[in-house]
């Protein structure tokens, strides 16, 4: 029986290094997407693809190609190239055993383009029957993968996995500007409930109908599940270990030391079944595991790939990311911050006078990894007397996350999936608001 195209690289790569892994993947991914209303697209897209890793002489080398014509080719292009590569302070994983994570669901595959499109009409009808001036976006997608992954050391895993997101955006325009909400949710299972997300969409945009100004100043501030990622990315940034690794990490030396307050416990979890970050063995064939970045709001952990591991005598926490055209790097998988106690109605009750923040712009012109922070609020509400009473735009959100993040009243009770993001709402004491009046 002839070896396949990886096994054949494989051969071909050791007759000429050390060691040496590869890494194979396939996909196809299918999306429907409607524009101003109507049904603009449904697009397929396939990729295959492959990654040699090799180690030469104490040093790294690789190469990736989609032509699949010429294996001696990309083993000669990864050879060559270590002899400029970095030193090698790992050696590839050998065979283990691995946790059972479900990231394969057979109703994606079959998934009909035909009850997408109907979705999507009906959709777009439930919101334009609320207001026809609407101007609505619907995105349906579904992706099925394969991969596989062999190394020198006897390492051969292949997983299956599949993808599916939805999402609606609707965009009205007013005299005074634009009004654009986006709600949606992803997941390696079907999750096709748009109705839900229509429905707070519908719910949000009837609160902003009344636009409010406010004056600068410091705010009690709630942010949603929905918005708090923005603040959170220095976090995660600063427990890349390749960032401590460089020394721009702003967490780094800080190992055992309380940051945030100690209400908050943020895991990188990619053993959660169907969730969008999930894997059973990261891209290197290390096992995935649970680990906790911060416990009671005291930094516990760094993530790291091999590589970085290696450099810093630290042991890889499985987050070695990457696809065949790259090298691995750390990266989370799943983020998850555990809930707190206070209902997100009764956050909002409790306000005398603040800002509800649902939707962020960017990250602004801030430093990232010192913390700091100042973004546009694209959507966002005025909460007087425990009551929304309207919209706040062309207002700017500031400060410094380690700031914030221990100055908190309370976290909310309930969780929500936000891409690979479980988080709870954050309910802040205090936050710098650049108003809007006058």
């Amino acid at each position: 029986m002839k070896n396949k195209i990886e096994e054949e690289i494989l051969d071909l790569a050791l007759k000429n290094s050390d060691s040496a892994e590869v890494i194979y993947e396939e996909g196809e991914s299918r999306s429907i997407s409607f524009e101003n209303n109507k049904l603009k697209s449904v697009h397929t897209k396939s990729i295959r693809g492959i990654g040699l890793r090799v180690i030469k002489d104490g040093k790294i080398g690789f190469s990736s190609t989609t032509d699949f014509r010429k294996p001696e080719q990309l083993v000669t292009n990864a050879i060559k190239s270590a002899e400029f590569g970095q030193e090698a302070k790992f050696e590839f994983q050998s065979k283990k055993q691995f946790k059972d994570v479900k990231l394969f669901d057979e109703n994606v595959v079959s998934y009909p383009v035909e009850k997408g499109i109907q979705i999507g009409k009906d959709t777009i009808e439930k919101a334009l029957s609320v207001n026809p001036d609407y101007e609505c976006g619907v995105s349906i997608g579904k992706g099925v993968s394969k991969s596989r992954l062999i190394n020198s050391s006897g390492l051969d895993v292949s997983t299956r996995s599949t993808s599916f997101g939805t999402g609606i955006d609707i965009l009205l325009v007013k005299d005074k500007g634009l009004l654009w909400i986006g709600e949606g949710e992803s997941s390696a299972k079907v999750a096709d409930d748009l109705g839900k997300h229509t429905t707070k969409a519908l719910r949000d945009l009837k609160l902003a109908e009344k636009e409010i100004e406010i004056s600068t100043a410091a705010y009690p501030v709630v942010f949603t599940s929905k918005s708090i990622g923005t603040l959170l990315s220095t976090f995660e940034t600063g427990c890349n270990g390749k960032m401590v690794q460089k020394g721009v990490s702003p967490l780094t030396g800080k190992l055992g030391q309380k940051i945030i307050d100690e209400r908050i416990s943020m895991y990188d979890d990619p053993t959660i079944d169907f969730a969008d970050g999930s894997y059973a063995c990261d891209d290197e064939g290390v096992p995935a595991q649970r680990t906790p970045l911060f416990e009671s709001g005291v930094l516990k952990n760094y993530i790291y790939d091999l590589q970085t591991a290696g450099i810093m005598n630290a042991k890889s926490t499985g987050n070695g990311t990457r696809s065949f055209a790259s090298q691995p790097s750390p990266g989370n998988s799943n983020v998850i911050i555990e809930s707190g106690e206070m209902k997100f109605e009764d956050m909002i009750k409790d306000m005398k006078r603040g800002i509800l923040v649902d939707q962020v712009l960017g990250g602004g012109q801030s430093n990232v990894l010192a913390g700091e922070f100042s973004v546009n609020i694209d959507l966002g509400y005025l909460v007087d007397s425990g009551e929304i009473v309207g919209r706040v735009k062309d207002c700017m959100i500031a400060g410094n996350v380690f700031d914030v993040f221990n100055n908190i009243i309370a976290l909310g009770d309930k969780s929500d999936w936000h891409g690979s993001l479980r988080v709870p709402p954050f309910y802040f004491r205090s936050v710098n608001v650049a108003g809007n009046k006058g």
